[in-house]
């Protein structure tokens, strides 16, 4: 049964969790340009952006040490001490993924206040516009 989950695992990453996790930058990106948060105008969306790109990036360096422990999973029996050092760096890479989630999502609920140097610029330069 844990050959079959490490099996698993590695075509839920790669079709599934990589596609999900690009698209959420991607989505993230269009909504922060197409909104008056801007992408570079407040903390919290500056945050969320290298957070999530940060995500995106151990995920993809991930990928070579979950398809390893497939690959070894599919050829041969694993026991408890194969690939241990792998294995627990996937269980830290997750749980660390599930901490980014956590925290990008209470930035999107509460929004803290604080805006960048750009943002006050491009705040001043409105009032001063329309003056």
């Amino acid at each position: 049964m844990t050959r079959s989950a490490y099996i698993a695992m590695e075509v839920i990453a790669r079709f599934v969790i990589v596609p999900l996790v690009s698209a959420s930058l991607l989505i993230g990106v269009a909504q922060s340009l197409g909104t008056t948060w801007g992408l570079f105008r407040h903390y919290w969306v500056l945050a969320k952006l290298l957070l999530t790109l940060l995500a995106v990036i151990v995920l993809l360096l991930q990928m070579e040490g979950i398809a390893h422990v497939a690959a070894v999973a599919v050829e041969t029996t694993l026991s408890s001490a194969d690939l241990l050092g792998l294995r627990r760096s996937l269980v830290v890479h997750a749980a660390g993924g599930l901490v980014v989630l956590l925290v990008t999502t209470t930035l999107s609920v509460y929004k803290p206040r604080g805006m960048t140097r750009y943002g006050w610029r491009k705040l001043h330069n409105q009032k001063g516009d329309s003056a």
